[in-house]
């Protein structure tokens, strides 16, 4: 991973001092954009003055930094937060423009239907807020100052079925080649045939020439392993037209195989000559793996089984909405690694750039999923109003840009589409297999159609029998969980009587006596006591023991995954909550996250880690702050991945249970107060502990930073967990105090949030209550070095304070 943020911080230097003198250049535009968020007239004209806008850097949310409001148009879907229109404004200058040049803008992704100019020409509509989109500026640009404009057209909502943001929320890039050049995702490297001993590659490059007659070019691709070492190279001679493409063949011994437990990574570099110069270079990472599909077997991966252990989720971050720092997405990534995750979808569109290197680099299989739906919409203002007349043209970009990714092991055309047809399936399988007939496709919810290649299923999937009666009739078709399994879960809430969402907590389209139709299909979970031990909590929040859940729970679902060989796995709903779909106001999401939407892990993340991680571990659940319950009994359990658990209450053994196929260990427990503590152990041998302690008073503060470093390159982030400790540093899991943030130096607060889903505060607000004793805050550097300052306080609480430095970059 610190290869890949060294690389993209090198990028965004180039941007303040120019393009250097190699032959293709590529830099960053997110700096010192220029902003207002209402419609203005005129704004994409050269002499416009916006000389009173505000100047940020992207990517940039700004429904984020809105308020959370009823009447907001977004409703439910988009957590109430606002749309609206904006307009960006940045000069880009450019010094020794050459007849031979040719420069392009690239937008990794802007939400919604935005318009672009520069020097006043109009570049082009994009309606679709998630895939990359480029322009050719050649025609347009002069030497000296040129004027980029774009407006973002988000007043129409809601646009989608979840928080989608608003606004250039991710990176933008400025390349410079040659005219003759390897075009955007020119490259397509597979491995035909991977063997630990040897594996054929082979390499396809599309060309482009801006030239009126033909021109004789040479490429030459070199493979290089992750250490720099060339491994291989060949040389072609072509006759270039306007447009070329070339396919060569290499072959190379002893390959390091990419996989979730073994990541490594390759990188092609083509080299573009006429006459011995240099024309282009263009660089493509990419792994060497061998995915197979076998019926009624499985998922095979370099000739071995694996079950997709997989989690959806959406792009947001909580507090800091879609536009999320590239530390801020690898902290993120980092916890789902160290549960035990090995692969990710991508609910319901494209995600940046940047999360397929990291999982390429981190070990993440990825189902790469291109819509939510298809001519239809879904929600009355989303992408289905264009997809008649864009979706060719989207889809090709997509599959294109992601095709080289090691972690995409399939692609996904859709998710719960509304009334599709088989015919329409054929169409957009057919498409994909045309740009990538390498990899398998399967659809959200697709399983009705006849043309994916592997059923997916969402919800319904989860009752008895579907998946049992799908594969009676259907006996040479794998499945996996495209969303399954869904449960909900708040951070620190308990209830010991079972909950079913339809009966307990019903959705907006749910009644609670349609429960009574469907019981007998859904696999219950018996209550942990006979009489609720935790009354009178909002049914707002759900219960943290595993017992709140739709249709299925995570146990019962997991046994499913190993017990049947042509159920693959899984994609659970989902890994982190997200902002929006909820139940309706006040609350700003609905709790399906395993972690939560201050990045603060729930009880299930450690029932997941138990399930699929194999260092061993142990967690103890509830919280042991219990007053006013004396001697009633508490159930206490317990997650682990060892063979044997002893509990102990205050020293005294409670005994030792052996792990069977509930999953779980339980024991009842009289409250008083003190310490649990549980020891896991394999073959006799302690291994693991875990340790809940009663907390005193709230005395202070608990700063745990992501770092205590930064570069001052206005792009680190800090990401620091505030915990409420006693005067003896225990965590107090009840804390709601109020908690208020000073930050003196060259940093900047990106956002605050406590995972609360009933909490509306604002997100870039300098204080924020904490929820169940946590909450979170997010800083971001300048361009300045220096000492950074924290300073956290709240009333009836000694306050704390810690420094960071802030690093002068060296170019």
């Amino acid at each position: 991973m610190r290869l890949i943020f060294i690389h993209i911080v090198g990028l965004f230097f180039l941007s303040s001092i120019g393009f250097s003198q190699t032959v293709r250049e590529r830099i960053s535009l997110d700096f010192d954009w220029k902003f207002t968020k209402e419609e203005v007239s005129n704004a994409q004209e050269i002499a416009f003055d916006d000389s009173n806008w505000r100047v940020l850097n992207v990517p940039h949310d700004w429904s984020i930094e809105g308020e959370y409001r009823e009447e907001n148009p977004s409703g439910k879907s988009g957590a109430f937060l606002p749309g609206g229109i904006g307009w960006y404004r940045k000069e880009i200058q450019v010094a020794d423009k050459h007849a031979d040049d040719k420069y392009f803008i690239t937008f990794d992704g802007v939400y919604l239907n935005s318009d672009v100019w520069i020097n006043g020409h109009h570049l082009g509509f994009h309606p679709n807020g998630y895939m990359s989109f480029e322009y050719d500026l050649t025609p347009y640009l002069k030497e000296g100052k040129n004027t980029l404009a774009v407006k973002v057209d988000h007043s129409k909502l809601p646009s989608g079925r979840w928080y989608t943001g608003s606004g250039i929320y991710r990176h933008v890039w400025l390349t410079k080649t040659k005219n003759i050049y390897i075009p955007q995702s020119g490259t397509f490297v597979t491995t035909p045939q991977v063997s630990k001993a040897s594996a054929s590659v082979q390499i396809v490059t599309s060309l482009k020439s801006e030239l009126k007659a033909a021109k004789k070019i040479t490429l030459k691709s070199i493979v290089r392993s992750n250490t720099g070492e060339v491994v291989s190279e060949t040389t072609t001679k072509y006759k270039l037209q306007k447009i070329g493409k070339i396919t060569q063949n290499v072959q190379l011994e002893n390959p390091k195989l990419w996989s979730p437990t073994t990541p490594n990574m390759y990188t092609l570099e083509s080299v573009v000559m006429v006459d011995k110069i240099v024309k282009d270079t263009y660089s493509t990472p990419f792994g060497i793996r061998k995915v197979e599909w076998k019926n009624n077997e499985g998922l095979f991966l370099n000739d071995t089984p694996i079950l997709l252990k997989g989690l959806s989720n959406h792009q947001d971050a909580g507090a800091l909405g879609v536009a999320v720092p590239n530390d801020v997405l690898y902290h993120r990534l980092k916890l789902l690694k160290e549960m035990g995750c090995n692969a990710l979808r991508t609910a319901h569109h494209p995600f940046s750039p940047e999360f397929y290197a990291m999982c390429d680099t981190m070990g993440f299989m990825v189902m790469d999923e291109a819509f939510d739906g298809w001519w239809r919409p879904k929600a009355k203002f989303d992408y289905g109003n264009y997809f008649a007349d864009y979706w060719q043209k989207d889809l090709e970009g997509f599959l294109k840009r992601d095709r080289n990714h090691p972690s995409v092991i399939m692609w996904s055309v859709g998710n719960e589409v509304h009334k599709f047809t088989n015919e329409e399936q054929k169409i957009l399988v057919d498409f994909v297999k045309s740009i990538d007939p390498t990899r398998f496709v399967t659809q959200g919810r697709g399983y009705k159609g006849t043309h994916i290649d592997i059923a997916g299923f969402n919800g319904h999937g989860e009752f008895k029998n579907v998946l049992e009666d799908y594969h009676a009739k259907n006996p040479d078709q794998l499945i996996v969980g495209t969303e399954i399994t869904h449960t909900l879960q708040t951070r620190g809430i308990y209830r010991t009587q079972t909950w079913y969402r339809t009966k307990d907590n019903p959705a907006p389209w749910e009644k609670p006596e349609q429960f009574a139709k469907m019981e007998n299909k859904v696999y219950k979970i018996p209550n942990l006591s006979d009489e609720e031990v935790f009354p009178n909590i909002t049914n707002k929040y759900q219960s943290s023991y595993d017992n709140s859940i739709v249709r299925i729970g995570v146990r019962d679902d997991w046994n499913r995954v190993e017990k049947y060989d042509y159920y693959v796995g899984n994609f659970r709903w989902t890994g982190f909550d997200y902002l929006g779909e909820s139940f309706n106001w006040p609350a700003r999401t609905a709790n399906f996250g395993i972690i939560d939407l201050a990045g603060f892990p729930k009880d299930h993340y450690y029932l997941y880690q138990s399930l699929w991680s194999n260092e061993p571990m142990v967690h103890v659940l509830p919280h042991w702050n219990h007053q006013g319950k004396e001697g009633q009994k508490i159930p206490v359990v317990v997650y682990t991945n060892t063979s044997s658990i002893e509990l102990f209450l205050n020293g005294k053994s409670l005994g030792e249970k052996v792990m069977g196929k509930e999953r779980q260990l339980v024991w009842q427990v009289p409250y008083e107060k003190g310490e649990i503590k549980a020891i896991a152990r394999n073959k006799n041998k302690k291994v693991a502990e875990d340790i809940v302690r009663s907390s005193g008073e709230a005395n202070s503060f608990q700063l745990i930073p992501s770092k205590t470093e930064v570069y001052a390159n206005q792009t680190d982030v800090i990401r620091c967990e505030v915990n409420i400790i006693d005067k003896d540093g225990v965590f107090v899991p009840d804390a709601d105090h109020l908690v208020e943030f000073t930050l003196d130096g060259p940093a900047k607060i990106l956002g605050v949030e406590n995972g609360d889903i009933l909490d509306l505060s604002s997100n870039k607000a300098k204080f924020r209550k904490v929820f169940n004793g946590k909450c979170v805050l997010f800083f971001q550097s300048s361009d300045e070095a220096g000492l950074i300052k924290l300073t956290v306080k709240s009333t009836k609480l000694n306050s704390k304070t810690m420094t960071f430095k802030s690093l002068k970059v060296i170019r």
